[in-house]
């Protein structure tokens, strides 16, 4: 339960950036907008595997590795620099982590494949820098009572993101090559920087630059969130669920493409619809996790959702209906991606005062090692099968554990 005078101090922040000539909604635009950017960044190879696998004659579905490669980064990221929001700034730290996005884009315009391994491993390391800030920056300023709303708000730049990527990558792969996408997304992550700056001294005047950016002990963050069963049980969730969501955001358009026979732009339309359904879920989501009071409860409900499409899935075949197709898909991008505000919202009102950047980068640890986990799983899981179906059909046991945890967060004490 949060603390009385936490909730006078959110409001007290929320009102003074008012005050100041930054209201609420600038920060929540800011950040939106950044991390829409650079989750475009992160679902372009997603989005024209296909092209990419072509041009450098390797198979589509090791893109589940790149992600996986992606995941690694951010949890380095995480493990090493979970307290650097609170020596630089939450949001100097965004900063940053768009920089080190955008240098990882510019590297994989190198002609070789060779050098998409550390452009990933570049967009990771930068990515992480992105969650925790945000979630400081959000927590400190968001109402309380409109925390879950505002989290939800903010985390549809993930599928916004997304949308943009399966909208523009395979149009600008097919007609001018899929490099110019790269392009494109790193000129944006450097306007985002531009645009961050401007709200930069107001958002960053907590900072404290005695403190250390380098995490002494690397697991003290994931430790603290182990030893906390209520925060352990949520991180749990956590990884399970992002476990789903990049195997379903990696993975859709390849499965159309190679299971469904589908062209490279209309199966990037079903990662339309996916993205869409993904972001909308997201809001729709933190509002009922508010009106119920419950996130626990609302996840629950999604992780039983997810579990009966992903058992649909393995009789995916190309006599599937096209409605169909886009319907299966759909319910996937809800109920694998509409978890992250809710999640981190009530990770952050569990977090010790001064201490939610630390435990929503626990948290993430834990998250992204389900993001380095699934892809990786999901495409050894095709290799053995040779079934698209199959691999998705599997996606259905992080869901498993995300219901058990659930279930037993349920059950523990309000605090």
């Amino acid at each position: 339960m949060s603390h009385p005078d936490s909730n006078i101090a959110a409001s007290r922040h929320a009102g003074s950036a008012h005050d100041a000539g930054f209201p609420l909604y600038a920060l929540v635009f800011a950040l939106t907008a950044g991390h829409t950017v650079a989750s475009t960044a992160l679902m372009v190879l997603p989005a024209v595997a296909p092209a990419v696998a072509h041009d450098y004659g390797i198979g589509a579905a090791l893109i589940g590795y790149q992600l996986s490669i992606v995941g690694a980064g951010q949890l380095a990221t995480l493990l090493l620099f979970g307290n650097v929001s609170r020596k630089l700034g939450a949001c100097r730290t965004n900063q940053i982590g768009h920089g080190m996005v955008a240098i990882g884009m510019l590297l994989m315009l190198l002609p070789w494949p060779v050098f998409l391994l550390p452009g990933s491993l570049g967009i990771g390391l930068g990515f992480g820098l992105l969650g925790p800030s945000q979630s400081a920056l959000l927590t400190r300023f968001a109402p309380p009572g409109q925390r879950n709303l505002v989290f939800s708000i903010q985390q549809t730049s993930v599928p916004l993101g997304g949308v943009l990527a399966a909208l523009a990558a395979p149009f600008i792969a097919v007609t001018f090559g899929w490099r110019w996408m790269l392009v494109s997304n790193a000129c944006l992550l450097f306007l985002t920087i531009a645009m961050l700056q401007r709200g930069r001294p107001r958002w960053d005047d907590d900072r404290v630059p005695a403190a250390r950016a380098i995490a002494t002990n690397p697991f003290a963050g994931l430790l603290a969130n182990w030893h906390d069963r209520r925060l352990r049980l949520l991180s749990l969730t956590g990884g399970a669920l992002c476990w789903a969501q990049f195997c379903v955001a990696a993975y859709t358009v390849v499965a159309c493409v190679e299971a469904l026979g589908m062209s490279l732009i209309v199966a990037g339309t079903v990662l339309v619809v996916v993205q869409l359904c993904n972001a909308a879920g997201r809001m729709v989501a933190g509002w009922l996790a508010d009106w119920l009071n419950s996130a626990a409860r609302v996840l629950a409900w999604l992780a039983w959702l997810m579990l009966a499409t992903c058992i649909a899935l393995i009789w995916l075949a190309p006599s599937w209906p096209t409605l169909l197709v886009y319907l299966s898909f759909s319910l996937l991008g809800i109920t694998s991606g509409a978890w992250p505000g809710i999640l981190m919202a009530e990770v952050g009102h569990l977090a010790p005062r001064g201490q939610v950047s630390a435990v929503i980068s626990g948290m993430l640890i834990f998250v992204n090692l389900g993001k380095m986990l699934g892809p990786a799983v999901f495409a050894a899981s095709y290799a053995l099968t040779g079934s698209y179906g199959i691999a998705f059909g599997l996606v259905g046991v992080p869901a498993i554990i995300a219901i058990y945890c659930l279930t037993a967060v349920q059950r523990e004490p309000v605090r």
